[in-house]
């Protein structure tokens, strides 16, 4: 979900079509998984001070396509607290899963 200062911009006809042309430059395919895309993520996350800057929020070389998996990825592994195939089990201990 985009955050209140970011809404207007999702909303707008510019990253509307600065979207579609993305997708279709990638021809629909996820960057790193090859699975449908479906979010145009920005590689340099939108700000409330760079949000006006179309270097950053129009600019192709700061997008990415993404599937569902590989956006949740890249928004929930940079906060777990654990590298990527490591979990912690019930009693605490740091266990190899996958």
């Amino acid at each position: 979900m985009a955050k209140e200062y970011a809404k207007r911009f999702y909303k707008s006809k510019a990253w509307q079509q600065c979207r579609a042309s993305y997708i279709r430059s990638k021809f629909g395919l996820c960057e790193r998984c090859s699975k449908t895309g479906k979010i145009v993520h920005h590689i340099k996350y939108i700000t409330p001070q760079n949000i006006n800057n179309p270097d950053i929020t129009l600019n192709h070389s700061n997008l990415e396509l993404l599937c569902q998996d590989c956006h949740n990825e890249e928004h929930h592994y940079k906060y777990s607290p654990t590298r990527k195939g490591f979990a912690f089990d019930s009693d605490g201990n740091l266990i190899k899963v996958g």
